[in-house]
Formats: C-alpha cells, sequence, structure tokens
C-alpha cells in the first residue's frame, strides 16, 4: 500500500512540475509578438560567415522562421530602458545581410528584446532594417576605420563607454 501511495505522490509531482513548467514558459512568453509565438525557433548563437563582398562573421542571438517561410532575427538586450539604439538597428541589418548572404530570406524588419533592469519586464521592439547597400556602406566604414585610414566619430554617450574601439578615438 504505501509503494502504491508513493508511486501516486510521485505521479502528483511530476503532474505539478509540468504545470508549473507549463505556466511558467506562458507566462515567460507573453513578451512575443504572436508572429514569433508561432513561428519556429531556427537558430540560437549560431556563426553565420560569408566572404563575399566582405569576409563577415556574425552571430545572431535568435533566429526565427515564420509561417511565411521568412527569417527574422532578434537580439536580446539588458537595459534600464525600452530605448533602441542606432547600433541596434544596425547591428539586426547586419545579422540579416548575414543570412541573406548564406541564402536565407528575411523580413524587412528584426525585433530587438529588452529585458528592463529595473522592473523586470521583457519587450520585443520591431524595428525596420536597412538595406543592403546601407550595411556594405557600414562595413565599408567599419574596415576603413580599424584600418586607420578615417577616424571615427567620436560618441560620448554610453555606447562609446562600452565600445571595443574607444582606443581609436582619444
Amino acid at each position: 500500500m504505501i509503494e502504491f501511495f508513493d508511486s501516486i505522490m510521485t505521479l502528483i509531482l511530476i503532474a505539478a512540475a509540468i504545470w508549473v513548467f507549463m505556466i511558467w514558459r506562458g507566462l515567460t512568453q507573453d513578451w512575443m509578438p504572436k508572429e514569433l509565438r508561432v513561428g519556429r525557433i531556427v537558430m540560437i548563437e549560431e556563426d553565420l560567415r560569408t566572404r563575399f563582398p566582405f569576409a563577415v562573421v556574425g552571430r545572431p542571438d535568435q533566429v526565427y522562421q515564420l509561417e511565411n517561410g521568412l527569417h527574422v532575427p532578434v537580439e536580446n538586450k539588458n537595459r534600464s530602458n525600452f530605448k533602441i539604439h542606432e547600433t541596434d538597428i544596425a547591428q539586426l541589418s547586419l545579422q540579416a545581410w548575414l543570412l541573406r548572404r548564406n541564402r536565407l530570406s528575411t523580413t524587412h524588419y528584426g525585433y530587438v528584446a529588452i529585458n528592463n533592469r529595473k522592473t523586470g519586464k521583457r519587450r520585443a521592439i520591431r524595428v525596420d532594417l536597412l538595406d543592403d547597400k546601407s550595411c556594405g556602406h557600414l562595413i565599408t566604414r567599419y574596415l576603413t576605420v580599424i584600418s586607420h585610414k578615417a577616424q571615427p566619430e567620436k560618441n560620448m554617450g554610453v555606447k562609446c563607454s562600452s565600445c571595443g574601439h574607444r582606443a581609436y578615438c582619444y
């Protein structure tokens, strides 16, 4: 009788754990736009490469494939606000450019998924992406700056203080 009771309790605990997980997952997914929820995640932190017209390597945080077959890059950020920076748009645009260079069709937009450090809330903000020509200009500009053929634009903001190339400006 005790073994039967133990078996029943084990099943109840497993069922409760599954139920809690399902509730937790539902609560943690409420930040997602519907198109991402019904789509499927096809990449998490995977390297993408191309050699033409530039040698570029990138690693999107996440890539979702929508029901229509198009791919959407999602970039995760931890911030004290829900502000989008130009660098977010550039980063997502270059990720989409890399996806296309790897024969994956993309949307003209991506999402910045921001975890707000102050409130604990998470929100996905849709942003329009740059076209391939603009991505080419970004890459060319980056290459000229790191080869010391051009000076970077000085920026005294938060983005500047966290930039890996800050030494070039000072």
